[in-house]
Formats: structure tokens, C-alpha cells, sequence
């Protein structure tokens, strides 16, 4: 909990300290799920009360499987032995969708965006997310496009990006994965989004460009604050 006051501390002071005609993107870095959903719940209530425009989290999780209010748990394909055997946590997710696989090489962003200050309607914020990843990808030679059901970004057919999200009192929490070189894998395990045979895909196997973590954050950042403010 320590740990966790502190880094709120630390994100609240670069928020009063950065424009608020931009959303300033903060990284989190490695973090358990636990301790990046408590960050969060906090850092919404800080945008809602203090009416500000808001800021990106990104960060990395360990192995694990987030369950969605449209998810269920028969979605795991292997027991739960296995699961501990491999050191995969299961969480149950207060944001929309179903089942999906996060991990290291998986980069999560995390947008916590006061809508009604930005006069953004949630369907919209839904297609600003969308927008934002295709933008992105494409500056790395990488044409996607973005089907609604389910919600996220596709490559030549294949799952490149999931998108899941949570609205309250005109906040959003939780938000966009990007698989960066992440291992596919651990898709396999679970029936992902709900949907059977779904193909999956990284960005390092679709591009020849150097892309890192980094990169791409500064270039979703540009594309996400683009869309919002523009």
C-alpha cells in the first residue's frame, strides 16, 4: 500500500505539474495487477473530483488472465494446476469484454480521460482508442484495421490489440493491450475474447523496423492526444 501512495503521489504531481491540453503519459513500468488497479481506482477519483482532463498509464504485467463482465472462467483451458505450475494469476476485471491473456512483451495503456470535461461521448472514446492504435501501427509499416465485435485492432485477419474498458461518472478506466513481442502462447490456454481458433499477432512479427517499448508509447501518446484534442 506504501508503494502504491507513493507512486499516486508522484503521478498527481506530474499531472498539476503538466499542461492539461495534454495528456501526460506516465509508465508504471512491471507491476501486479493489484497494485496497478489501486493506482487507478485513485488517479480516476483524482481526474473526476478535480475536474482535470486526465493522464495515460502504461505499463507491463506478469503472466496472467483478466476476466471481463461478458467473460467466464470455462474460458481457461487448462486446470488449475497448470495454471500454478505455470505462474499464471486469474483476475476478475470490472471492465468490459471477456477473457484475454496479458504479459511481458505486452504493452497496456491505460487512459484515465474525464469525458465530459473533453465533451466526448463513450462510443466515441471507444473509436478514438481504435483510431490510435491503427495510427500507430502504420507508422511502423503496419496496416490494421478495427472490427467493433469483438472490440480491438486486427492485422491480416489476426488479433493485434484488445480493447476493454470501464466509464464512471464520465472517467474511463482501463483501456487498450497491444501485443509489442509478447508470447503468443499463452493465448493458447484460454479461448480468447470467446472466440474459438482466434489468430493472434505482435507487432515484431509484422514489421521489420525497430520497435521497442518506448517507441511505441511516444508514438500511441501522439496519436491518442491527437485525437482527443483535435
Amino acid at each position: 500500500m506504501a508503494y502504491s501512495k507513493h507512486i499516486i503521489s508522484k503521478i498527481v504531481e506530474d499531472i498539476n505539474n503538466h499542461s492539461q491540453e495534454n495528456l501526460y503519459l506516465y509508465d508504471l513500468n512491471n507491476i501486479d495487477y493489484d497494485t496497478s488497479l489501486i493506482i487507478q481506482e485513485e488517479i480516476h477519483t483524482y481526474v473526476k473530483n478535480e475536474n482535470i482532463s486526465g493522464v495515460i498509464l502504461s505499463l507491463e504485467y506478469p503472466n496472467l488472465f483478466t476476466i471481463g463482465k461478458s467473460g467466464k472462467r470455462s474460458d481457461i483451458l487448462i486446470s488449475q494446476n497448470e495454471l500454478n505450475s505455470k505462474g499464471i494469476k486469474v483476475y476478475e476485471s470490472n471492465r468490459g469484454g471477456e477473457i484475454t491473456y496479458h504479459g511481458p512483451g505486452q504493452i497496456i495503456y491505460y487512459p484515465i480521460i474525464n469525458l465530459k470535461k473533453l465533451r466526448i461521448k463513450p462510443v466515441e472514446y471507444i473509436r478514438i482508442l481504435q483510431r490510435t492504435v491503427i495510427a500507430s501501427l502504420k507508422d511502423f509499416n503496419i496496416q490494421a484495421e478495427h472490427i467493433n465485435k469483438p472490440v480491438g485492432v486486427w492485422v491480416n485477419g489476426k488479433k493485434i490489440s484488445s480493447i476493454g474498458v470501464r466509464i464512471s461518472k464520465s472517467v474511463t478506466m482501463h483501456g487498450v493491450a497491444i501485443n509489442l513481442n509478447c508470447n503468443l502462447k499463452y493465448f493458447t490456454y484460454i479461448i480468447p475474447c470467446g472466440i474459438k481458433d482466434l489468430n493472434l499477432t505482435n507487432i515484431n512479427n509484422e514489421t521489420n523496423l525497430n520497435c521497442d517499448k518506448d517507441l511505441f508509447s511516444k508514438t500511441f501518446s501522439h496519436h491518442l492526444n491527437n485525437n482527443v484534442f483535435n
